[in-house]
């Protein structure tokens, strides 16, 4: 097309996370099929201290969902006895409305939550901090994911134990050279050859490291400006706006359009599924990364339990069958070894410190926001207006 048409892009609402794991249990990638019964896992080596989960009790769980991995569930309930009950979240601004309406009444047990975000909880005084003694599962976590900063809660103590995680670099196909900078991507070469996906989040975030922001969550409007204003230098090379990473990763596989941005490592997988080869490259100035996190509600009225669930979810046959049903990253390193070689390529293990230098995992801007500095929901406003021009 020879100029960008707002016509032609497609709207489907504001993207987020349980869209993003929708897409992929949908996608029943399973690329390692794995029956975690006959794994020989950690979950099933006692507790190592931490008091047994309460026979005959539930686990509520507020999450995403994909992350209430029905094999997992299974498996906790026929070993201990225990429910797991799940609601699943609808969008970021929920977690904040809901769990501050309940704050200490107990409603829920567990939430799973991005730990760009997770801070601001644990700062209104809706996390219960959690101690590293907590879930001796956790001491195989990556030392990459244990050091970050956003996790931390004074202490030994976390806000959250990681456990699933990615990054959303570029995704392209082999007819376009290695992207080993984002300033390749308004190469007029490229006119109508990309696409952009409707998730505001990881989109303002990556042009944010384009235009030389690495401190995204501290962007003054000016800034945020700046970062928009990549965007509309972009808008001739953008074939259009999609709804989603599945819808991408199609429009890939068929040949009609070369590189995607952002992208995300899930769609390597599910291409390789179609019997394609997508490269997902990490240009030299980062990527945005995601890491969701296992944390325990203030108020719980079983924290034991919750406590017991937390450390099942983070042991290697476990960690490995969420990897495998949902295309995700994990952070154990206990449980790469059971991945797929093409899971395990597809997230660059091997990599991960190197790849962390460039690519840390950031927090997330406020949610209120203050007089300094731009807020979640200012992403997103601008967001819809750029979609909308």
């Amino acid at each position: 097309m020879s100029e960008f048409d707002a016509a032609d892009f497609v709207h489907a609402g504001r993207f987020d996370r349980g869209a993003l794991l929708r897409r992929a249990a949908a996608a029943g990638v399973l690329v390692a099929s794995l029956d975690i019964t006959a794994l020989a896992g950690a979950a099933d080596r006692g507790f190592g201290g931490v008091p047994a989960p309460v026979r005959g009790s539930t686990v509520k769980l507020f999450c995403w969902q994909g992350y209430d991995d029905k094999y997992a569930l299974k498996q906790y309930k026929s070993r201990y006895g225990v429910t797991v009950q799940p609601t699943y979240i609808a969008g970021d601004q929920e977690v904040f409305t809901k769990l501050g309406a309940q704050k200490g009444q107990g409603q829920w047990d567990v939430l799973t939550y991005n730990s760009g975000l997770a801070p601001q909880l644990f700062q209104r005084g809706i996390l219960e901090p959690l101690s590293w003694s907590d879930a001796p599962n956790a001491a195989a976590i990556y030392p990459e994911f244990k050091k970050l900063p956003q996790i931390r809660a004074g202490g030994n103590r976390v806000i959250g134990f990681p456990f699933s995680w990615g990054y959303q670099g570029f995704i392209r196909t082999s007819r376009l050279p290695k992207m080993a900078s984002w300033k390749q991507i308004f190469d007029p070469k490229l006119k109508g050859r990309i696409v952009g996906v409707n998730d505001p989040t990881t989109s303002i975030a990556t042009m944010a490291l384009v235009m030389g922001f690495k401190d995204y969550a501290h962007l003054t409007k000016a800034q945020l400006k700046t970062v928009m204003s990549g965007w509309e230098r972009l808008r001739p090379n953008l074939r259009t706006i999609v709804s989603d990473y599945g819808a991408a990763k199609d429009l890939l596989v068929r040949g009609e359009i070369d590189g995607c941005i952002p992208g995300w490592q899930a769609m390597v997988i599910w291409a390789g599924q179609d019997g394609k080869t997508l490269i997902h490259d990490i240009p030299r100035e980062g990527v945005y990364g995601f890491l969701d996190l296992l944390c325990l509600i203030k108020g719980s009225k079983n924290a034991q339990t919750a406590k017991s669930y937390i450390n099942f979810m983070l042991a290697p046959d476990v960690q490995a069958h969420l990897a495998s049903d949902l295309s995700q990253g994990i952070t154990s390193a206990k449980a790469v070894p059971l991945l797929s070689k093409q899971l395990r390529n597809a997230y660059e293990y091997a990599s991960l410190s190197k790849n962390f230098k460039s690519s840390p995992i950031r927090p997330l801007p406020s949610n209120a926001g203050d007089s300094k500095y731009v807020s979640f929901a200012d992403w997103a406003e601008a967001w819809d207006r750029f979609t909308a021009g």
